[in-house]
């Protein structure tokens, strides 16, 4: 897999924002556990948000769960029982790592060329997802970003980035067999802190030629629409 140098300062901005969560400690290999069935992704879609997460939510979510481990780590040293586990993030860790995601699920527009041996993930406003396979299921890029994997694993595709900061990224990109729709899946997480956030999003066909508005989600402005000229 390689990433495209356009706008390639948004990996830049990510790699510096990824600092406050410390050195990387044990680095996160993704499986493949199926046999590669690759399907065909063509064409252009647009994000659904009706049926997409929301990241307010999703970051709800997971300082729901670090407050239940916390609770559960004071009842085991109160009862001076030991426990194994990462140091707990706390607030300012959780918006940081809002804020990437953010940023790597801000596309609403995917692009998707595709051929036996390569397939392009061409996103608005972000760098493209390019996978280049032999069949075997898995390709291995190792540069200055880190560490980058990607394949099929059954019927998705999936991209993961081990950047050297200590940030993981994995994206899993599938299409439906029932209703002509792509699922973007986006996994979020650092090394130091294990706690993934984890964003579904839902694209569904458009025609570029026949778009009139875009739309944008944000953690602080929410849902805004515009026109496009």
């Amino acid at each position: 897999m390689t990433v495209s140098h356009h706008k390639l300062w948004r990996l830049l901005a990510i790699g510096w924002l990824s600092l406050s969560f410390g050195c990387a400690q044990e680095r996160h290999t993704e499986a493949i556990t199926r046999v590669a069935t690759p399907v065909d992704m063509t064409g252009h879609w647009e994000i659904d948000f009706a049926r997409s997460d929301n990241l307010q939510d999703q970051l709800g979510s997971i300082a729901r769960r670090v407050q239940r481990e916390a609770v559960r780590r004071a009842r085991l040293a109160e009862e001076g029982r030991g426990y194994a586990g990462s140091p707990l993030p706390d607030q300012s860790d959780l918006v940081t790592l809002a804020r990437l995601a953010e940023i790597i699920t801000e596309p609403v527009l995917l692009e998707v060329i595709q051929n036996d041996a390569r397939i392009r993930v061409k996103r608005d406003k972000s760098f493209a997802l390019v996978c280049e396979y032999d069949g075997s299921g898995l390709s291995i890029t190792v540069d200055t970003l880190g560490i980058q994997r990607c394949g099929w694993d059954g019927d998705q595709l999936f991209f993961v980035m081990e950047l050297e900061e200590g940030l993981d990224v994995t994206h899993r990109l599938s299409r439906s067999d029932k209703t002509d729709m792509l699922l973007l899946v986006t996994s979020v997480e650092t090394t130091s802190t294990r706690f993934p956030l984890v964003v579904s999003q839902y694209f569904t066909p458009y025609d570029p030629d026949a778009l009139g508005y875009r739309c944008e989600r944000s953690l602080t402005r929410g849902k805004v629409c515009s026109t496009q000229q």
